[in-house]
């Protein structure tokens, strides 16, 4: 008799605690360099030297960084900062290294702000890019989730382009996008969930009401955010509430799975917890490793081997799931 196989509602507990301690953990406040006089004379001397008062002018910068909207003001805010930076890193012993306007003082690369993340933000979306050809070829057209997989390969690959648009420069609009590109994103991977979990046929009622459930908020959301007030602190714990509903709809994905004796049951359950450490490196940030690399950035690069994991189960599953109808018909 073979031995009982392990419930996969295992890993709940522990993925729910990782985000409810990050929730906690990731506390939004000024960006202490923000208020160092030091910095703060310095762009106002910066300003009135190089720029003639004028901070929005871009005569004397260089092509490449007029291309990507920097102006003089923004460059002496810029290059403000790397001087503070090197400072506080000659001192004996190293002082506090700060962050300024909620970031690091990322080195500067071709104009681009937060280079690491910009080129992990491109793999990710490129990994959604290249599961397009085989969720078309390899999910059968008469299952219902080779639509949303598709719908989900064209939204991760904009989520992940917004995300790289905001890194190559923070401005409030690329801000903006990057942020309720990424809600939608979390919200629709519930949405793939709730799918496969209550097998609701392509464009039934039930579905029907499901995208309901879920627009509504969304766009009630937006315009709060738009239109309201942008609060970050409100933002984070949305997010954090629907990324707990993911969570708990892939591990009843999972369960159901196991109970119809799927051989790779375990997977989402384990992408889940992955996902969730993944995004957990939020709450332990450290000034950059040679002014590129922080925990922000590692996260999106250990998002990219999840992606493809993800497209690789949810192409399997749906062939299991029409192979376990066939049997019942039969």
């Amino acid at each position: 008799m073979a031995g009982r196989r392990r419930s996969p509602l295992w890993p709940a507990t522990a993925a729910a605690v990782v985000l409810l301690l990050l929730l906690l953990a990731h506390v939004t406040e000024a960006s202490s360099g923000d208020r160092q006089p030091a910095f703060q004379q310095c762009v106002r001397t910066c300003i009135d030297e190089r720029c003639d008062g004028n901070a929005t002018a871009t005569a004397g910068l260089a092509r490449h960084l007029r291309a990507l909207l920097w102006t003089c003001g923004s460059n002496c805010d810029y290059e403000c900062q790397r001087q503070l930076t090197r400072q506080a890193r000659q001192q004996q012993p190293p002082g506090r290294m700060h962050q300024f306007h909620g970031k690091w003082a990322f080195v500067r690369v071709g104009g681009v702000q937060e280079p690491a993340s910009v080129v992990f933000s491109l793999l990710n979306g490129l990994m959604h890019l290249r599961a397009w050809p085989a969720v078309r070829a390899r999910v059968p057209q008469s299952h219902a989730m080779r639509r949303w997989l598709s719908g989900f390969v064209v939204l991760g690959a904009w989520t992940w382009f917004c995300s790289a648009v905001f890194h190559v420069r923070d401005f409030p609009l690329t801000e903006r996008l990057d942020y309720f590109s990424a809600g939608l994103n979390v919200l629709y991977i519930f949405f793939l969930g709730t799918v496969r979990a209550l097998r609701l046929p392509a464009w039934s009622a039930g579905t029907r009401a499901l995208v309901l459930l879920c627009a509504v908020p969304y766009c009630l959301h937006v315009a709060y955010l738009s239109l309201v007030r942008f609060d970050y602190g409100y933002n984070m714990a949305a997010n954090a509430a629907v990324g707990l509903l993911c969570n708990l709809v892939w591990f009843v994905v999972a369960f159901q799975a196991y109970s119809n004796g799927q051989p790779f049951w375990w997977k989402p359950a384990l992408l889940i917890v992955l996902t969730d450490l993944a995004f957990s490196l939020e709450a332990f940030d450290f000034p950059p490793v040679a002014d590129v690399l922080d925990a922000h950035s590692l996260w999106h690069a250990a998002t990219i081997p999840i992606v493809s994991q993800w497209y690789d189960y949810l192409i399997s599953d749906a062939n299991w799931d029409l192979r376990l109808e066939q049997l019942r018909k039969e």
